[in-house]
């Protein structure tokens, strides 16, 4: 027990330590904070897991630049730090428009069992944590940080995801052109940051603001 409680101390100690911006500590019950800090590390090890197996094993890595992957990276973080950063807190819950449109585009073309999971399961799972964020009452974000967030999304999506690839994906490629998805994407994103703005604002929960 002694070791298990200063392995628990060093860890503590090296999330302070890279935790190099703003936390704002959250009234989460400490069995609450351990069971999101165990879900933020198995997330992370298995997104690391899932980096390893397609860069040295299979060779291919286009999935290692979709937008589901990097969002599921920042989930795993959050939760390893029990929501208390504000920095992973404003960009984790940015998207949260577009997995919910996508969830319910993947419903309709999942055919195996598979697809159903890694698809709108595991998309529907992400959609909710970012809601869980954005609608909990005592979690935190940063105006600034959603700003840079915002931006950092515009450019990754319009530098390293494809948006031919989500009107793909979601059987959308016949009735929608890549214009119209960009258009649409970025529209939605602002209006999804302006949400989160202003709702988080409303109940006292927007740090940075002067």
């Amino acid at each position: 027990m002694p070791k298990l409680e200063e392995i628990a101390e060093k860890i503590e100690k090296l999330k302070k330590e890279l935790l190099i911006e703003e936390s704002e500590e959250v009234c989460f019950s400490k069995k609450q904070g351990m069971i999101f800090e165990a879900c933020g590390w198995t997330i992370l090890i298995g997104c690391v897991y899932y980096w390893f197996f397609f860069f040295f094993f299979l060779h291919v890595y286009e999935p290692l630049l979709y937008t589901t992957y990097f969002t599921s990276i920042l989930i795993g973080i959050t939760c390893i730090y029990r929501f208390e950063s504000l920095l992973f807190n404003s960009i984790t819950c940015i998207t949260f428009y577009g997995f919910i449109n996508i969830t319910f585009g993947l419903i309709f073309t999942s055919t195996d069992i598979f697809s159903f999971i890694s698809g709108p399961i595991l998309h529907a799972i992400i959609a909710a944590v970012q809601l869980y964020i954005i609608f909990h009452k005592r979690i935190p974000i940063h105006e600034g940080y959603l700003l840079w967030g915002l931006l950092f999304y515009f450019i990754f999506m319009s530098s390293y995801d494809s948006f031919q690839r989500w009107n793909f994906i979601t059987g959308l490629a016949t009735l929608l052109s890549d214009v119209f998805t960009k258009a649409y994407s970025f529209y939605a994103l602002w209006l999804s940051g302006l949400f989160i703005h202003f709702y988080k604002k409303r109940y006292g929960l927007l740090r940075g603001v002067k």
